[in-house]
């Protein structure tokens, strides 16, 4: 979260582990990465939090640090970035699928290119722009089909034609193979 009475927009922190301070850097590309990262099947899991202490810590060939060091830091910079234990909800927006709908309504929002931001805007800023799109922008409009009810009754039919067309239309590949799946256990219902 940015702040009125401190500097957080800055992509680039200290971070003191074992009295020794560390030079990182948070830029809203390094977080998305790493997100992808995490779901990676390549890398097994020593690998990923190497290349993420790697991809955060500035001149990380300074610091001489063990793999125990190593996961801490990377733990550390998890929780700098207000990372908790995931809970488990309903996917509505994913960087990678969107990340079209993402550039557009900030171009359209804000007049940022966010390819021009890459390396340079901190991933607290972005997440504060992004939060706060407006709700005519590309991703917050996929965002309300994501979400919205679906009216009932014969006198909505078809509006709920409407917006069953647009959940389609947006639907993430994760909601994508829920609704397929209980499209099956409908049909698998019916035929017992």
């Amino acid at each position: 979260m940015l702040s009125l009475t401190a500097k957080k927009s800055n992509p680039d922190r200290i971070l003191v582990y074992n009295d020794t301070k560390i030079k990182i850097r948070i830029t809203f590309d390094k977080v998305i990465k790493s997100i992808k990262l995490q779901g990676d099947n390549y890398f097994n899991d020593s690998e990923k939090i190497v290349i993420m202490y790697r991809m955060f810590v500035v001149d990380y060939r300074q610091y001489e640090h063990n793999p125990v060091d190593i996961y801490n830091i990377v733990t550390l910079i998890h929780k700098e970035l207000g990372g908790n234990e995931e809970e488990e909800s309903e996917e509505i927006f994913n960087f990678f699928e969107d990340a079209d709908r993402i550039i557009t309504s900030f171009m359209m929002s804000y007049k940022i290119d966010l390819e021009e931001q890459i390396g340079l805007m901190s991933w607290d800023r972005f997440m504060t722009l992004f939060n706060n799109l407006p709700e005519e922008t590309p991703m917050m409009q996929a965002i309300m089909y994501r979400t919205c009810k679906v009216p009932t009754g014969k006198e909505h039919a078809e509006e709920r034609k409407r917006i069953l067309k647009l959940k389609k239309h947006y639907e993430l590949s994760s909601q994508r193979k829920k609704r397929e799946q209980a499209d099956l256990e409908r049909m698998m219902k019916a035929f017992i």
